[in-house]
């Protein structure tokens, strides 16, 4: 056994879980923590704000499917980075968030003391999945373990872990536990035979798939191939089949001719989805409504389910498919996917929206990591964009929060040696736009392309319909160009009626430099 201090046994029971890089931001009361990291093999990236460190961890989660590891002080620290919580929370990414808190003969007295907050873990325990408070040095690591081992097995959902500073100090003998990837739950049998049933007899069955299985994508892939069902992606879970699948019929739920092929069904298989009230508040799914998930209180919760199977949804779709093989299922799916589904994307769309859509499309290589902010443009990306590999559509969808696409991108590029891009609004971009700095300091080759219409333009649009008139909607921004360049970044600004033939290039030499690059256009959506 060895003896170390809290901070020591924090960072080296972070090396037996596999973490090779954390992001955040040091403070006095973590500075036992950055101490101990200098001696490790764990990298770190100093955001500039706790929410773009919470939002660089999510990012690197979603594009990696590994945890992503945020380090933040406590009181403020932890406040700041709870936005980025919230939307982890809400799309279902494994970030564990490890804070401090005041000293144990000082928590919760009430006394002032620096960065006191009156209770800290409920704060957490209100937009996180679950709060460890740890009392001794000795169950440090045996708290990070469990929290890796709740993000492997169960939804994955934020994990937040606090530690004294008393405890970060003090020193005492420690047992390291080695860390072992855990396995997810797998299906009840009877429940799949009697789903493999319910398809035999259905006449025009439907896969839906989401963000659970982005790690099951040759499962899913296999299973589709072999019985030629329809398919569905959501927002979460596009590329898992590619958009360009005979298959394929949409690559969101909730809009018209999605909506409308769901009509037809009279049976829907829904794996690895919550079926949210964003994604799907309005579908018209049949009774016949199988729904896979590894959270059992998504049974029900937005759409009535004729049989729930909880489990892992690449494992259960394993074992649905070693079935239905075994019966023979064919079913009629190119036939049916050809006459469905968007129009495809095309550079002559008379929606502007669109034709921005099909350029960046076209500039981007096929596994190319798009991330989404709360913007006009992304909302009409969510369901008319292709993708053609998981883990490659990053959306703040549920919570909705402003200003996630540039951090997130950023903390995809650190963790993915794919192409990355941020799609992002004016206010949007605002937002976080401290953290462009930390884009220039780790050299990421990131294009954020920022569509510009110097105003909150939806809410304009929502006031007008429903009021008749606006407010507080008109902003005055800054020249994009010149602030994007005062941090070290390649910046140009590009006219609407230029994108065809000049964002492409633009992109290309984005990719090619080891800098961000902010490339402007002036947008009348």
């Amino acid at each position: 056994m060895n003896r170390l201090t809290g901070g020591e046994a924090v960072v080296a029971q972070l090396e037996r879980e596999g973490v090779d890089v954390a992001f955040g931001i040091p403070g006095v009361h973590t500075l036992e923590i950055y101490d101990a990291l200098l001696d490790s093999g764990i990298d770190h990236v100093t955001t500039r704000h706790e929410q773009g460190a919470g939002f660089a961890a999510d990012g690197y989660a979603r594009a990696t499917g590994r945890v992503g590891v945020c380090l933040v002080i406590t009181g403020p620290g932890l406040t700041n980075v709870a936005t980025a919580v919230g939307q982890a929370y809400s799309d279902s990414s494994p970030m564990l968030v490890i804070s401090t808190t005041n000293a144990t003969n000082e928590a919760g007295r009430g006394k002032g003391h620096l960065h006191e907050l009156k209770d800290q873990q409920g704060v957490m325990a209100s937009v996180a999945a679950e709060s460890y408070h740890v009392d001794r040095v000795a169950d440090v690591p045996g708290t990070i373990a469990d929290a890796f081992e709740h993000l492997q097995t169960d939804r994955p959902r934020p994990v937040h872990v606090q530690i004294p500073t008393d405890v970060l100090e003090r020193a005492e003998p420690v047992e390291l536990i080695d860390g072992e990837a855990a396995a997810p739950p797998g299906p009840d049998t009877e429940r799949v035979e009697e789903a493999v049933g319910m398809l035999a007899d259905a006449e025009r069955p439907l896969l839906v798939v989401g963000g659970g299985t982005v790690d099951a994508a040759e499962t899913v892939r296999s299973f589709v191939d072999e019985t030629e069902i329809p398919v569905i992606t959501t927002a979460a879970g596009k590329g898992v089949v590619p958009a360009g699948h005979d298959c394929c019929v949409a690559t969101a739920l909730g809009h018209d001719p999605a909506d409308e092929f769901v009509a037809t069904r009279d049976l829907v298989l829904a794996a690895g989805t919550e079926l949210s009230a964003q994604d799907s508040a309005d579908t018209p799914f049949p009774d016949e409504l199988i729904h896979v998930d590894i959270d059992p209180t998504n049974f029900g919760n937005n759409h009535e389910t004729a049989l729930g199977i909880v489990g892992d949804a690449g494992t259960t779709l394993a074992a649905i498919h070693e079935r239905a093989s075994e019966r023979g299922l064919r079913f009629d799916g190119p036939r049916e996917a050809a006459d469905a589904g968007p129009e495809p994307l095309s550079v002559d769309a008379a929606d502007d929206r669109h034709h921005l859509l099909a350029v960046l499309r076209e500039a981007l290589d096929d596994d190319a990591v798009v991330v989404n902010d709360m913007t006009k443009v992304s909302y009409a990306a969510r369901t008319r964009f292709p993708t053609g590999a998981p883990r490659s559509f990053l959306f703040p969808r549920g919570f909705g929060t402003l200003g996630f696409s540039p951090p997130v991108a950023f903390g995809a590029a650190i963790g993915s040696d794919r192409q990355v891009v941020s799609l992002v609004g004016d206010g949007g971009f605002l937002f976080t736009v401290g953290d462009l700095a930390t884009a220039v300091q780790y050299d990421l080759g990131v294009p954020i392309v920022l569509c510009n219409d110097d105003s909150y333009d939806i809410l304009e649009d929502v006031q007008r319909r429903d009021y008749g008139r606006t407010m507080a909607t008109d902003i005055e921004n800054p020249d994009f160009v010149e602030l994007a360049e005062s941090f070290g970044a390649a910046a140009r600004r590009i006219e609407f009626g230029a994108v065809a033939d000049e964002l492409p290039g633009a992109l290309s030499a984005a990719f090619d430099r080891d800098r961000p690059t902010l490339i402007e256009i002036p947008v009348e959506f």
